[in-house]
């Protein structure tokens, strides 16, 4: 077999080429000699000599590609987005997928595309035209050379992994992947949403670069782009978003008491141009997802999905072995101050202050059992382990994420008010500051 020569520009060396911020050519002959010049999205790097071409729309140049009368020849021209230089492809059809790891997850950009723009079900990839290139040459010009890519010394990966490893709580483990993203790939805005215990929706617990931090947004997986990245298990990772995306609803200031309460708006940019949405797997179970935005485009490169994948894997494993119950610590005494109202709805366990919604679910609950404790018994320390084993929070026996509710417990009180806090005394114990008298009202059952 003779051995192919070496590219004049190997492809390697032109990885921003491929990111998808600058459309690409395609020009294919059809069996009359006539060219047939189009656009394409995105020429996807596999490895050193073969690129894929997604096919959708392409008619005439899917009969080109494919008549048999004819050698399948086809040239591409792809461009540098940080310079403009221009480089030529020429390659030859091999094949097409329409299944496999590749082909799942150009799809899924594809999709993600869609979901970004609040569709779906407009893009269809009905395969993925595999093509071997023959030559890759820079067409002349004044340009400077190419971008190099960015690179990260392998002792700074493994800081990172190793502050993420160590991490003694999930708290300090979310805030340490966070930061390792902002260090490594140069992530300023970001968010990590947790699976809830159904495994079918995601919620806020931490972010990083934002005005409001979003703790207790949700979403149903498969819906929007960071709910089809998790229900496929995929890292979508988009350079060039033509239109802002608003991930939120207008929030509401006061609701009143027979209202359902509102949505919590997710942590976004206005002007995001840049995405990169990572899945956190532990034992192919979805812990949770990662985010990062950037109002720039081209913001995150291809090495960064191996970065920010290396993080994930690291922080979700770490999930699973963080230990929860720990010894005590003394109590804190709480002053007096006018008297806040809190009301408590059964049906969704949405807890209100003056008649402004805080929260819901599983950390509702829990909240409104601490507070029925502080006012029954006076007492203001509590354990992981007693919450755990408490049969009215209903907690599921395994997976019940208690730690992941408390932070966001945490952050909405930190948000909403200066009445309440829940403050870390030890692994494992937590203490409920109360700073103004309370007055405990369950809607559908007598007021304490």
């Amino acid at each position: 077999m003779t051995a192919l020569r070496p590219l004049q520009v190997p492809l390697e060396d032109i990885t921003a080429c491929f990111e998808g911020v600058l459309p690409s050519l395609i020009c294919t002959v059809g069996p009359d000699g006539m060219p047939n010049v189009t656009y394409l999205s995105i020429v996807h790097r596999v490895d050193e000599r073969h690129v894929a071409l997604s096919r959708q729309f392409f008619k005439k140049t899917e009969e080109n590609l494919q008549n048999p009368a004819q050698s399948p020849l086809v040239q591409l021209g792809v461009q540098d987005p940080g310079n403009g230089r221009v480089f030529s492809l020429d390659a030859h059809y091999v094949r097409t997928e329409t299944s496999g790891p590749l082909f799942e997850r150009m799809r899924t950009h594809l999709d993600a595309v869609a979901a970004s723009e609040g569709m779906s079900n407009v893009f269809h990839l009905r395969g993925v035209d595999i093509c071997e290139v023959d030559e890759c040459v820079a067409v002349p010009c004044d340009f400077p050379e190419a971008t190099p890519p960015r690179t990260v010394a392998l002792e700074r990966i493994e800081a990172a992994t190793r502050r993420v490893g160590m991490a003694e709580d999930l708290d300090e483990l979310l805030q340490a992947t966070l930061e390792s993203c902002r260090d490594l790939v140069g992530a300023e805005h970001g968010f990590v949403m947790l699976a809830d215990e159904t495994g079918r929706r995601l919620y806020t617990v931490a972010s990083m670069g934002y005005g409001d931090s979003g703790a207790g947004s949700e979403i149903e997986v498969g819906v929007g782009l960071v709910g089809l990245a998790a229900a496929r298990r995929q890292l979508v990772r988009l350079t060039h978003v033509s239109r802002d995306l608003h991930y939120a609803h207008a929030a509401m200031q006061t609701v009143a008491p027979d209202q359902q309460a509102p949505d919590i708006p997710l942590p976004g940019l206005p002007k995001v141009q840049s995405q990169l949405v990572a899945p956190m797997l532990a034992h192919r179970h979805l812990a949770g997802m990662l985010v990062l935005q950037s109002e720039s485009i081209g913001a995150f490169q291809a090495a960064d999905e191996c970065l920010v994948g290396i993080l994930c894997s690291q922080a979700a494993t770490n999930m699973t072995l963080l230990s929860h119950d720990h010894a005590p610590a003394e109590a804190a005494p709480a002053a007096a101050t006018t008297s806040l109202v809190v009301k408590y709805y059964p049906d969704d366990e949405s807890v209100f202050l003056d008649n402004e919604y805080l929260i819901k679910g599983v950390a509702g609950g829990i909240l409104w059992r601490l507070l029925r404790t502080y006012v029954e018994e006076g007492r203001e320390e509590f354990s992981n382990r007693e919450l755990r084993l408490d049969p009215t929070l209903d907690l599921p026996d395994i997976k019940d994420n208690l730690e992941a509710r408390l932070i966001l417990l945490r952050k909405r009180l930190e948000e909403r008010t200066d009445a309440l806090r829940v403050e870390k005394v030890a692994r494992g114990r937590f203490r409920l500051v109360v700073s103004r008298p309370i007055s405990l009202q369950a809607v559908g059952e007598s007021s304490s």
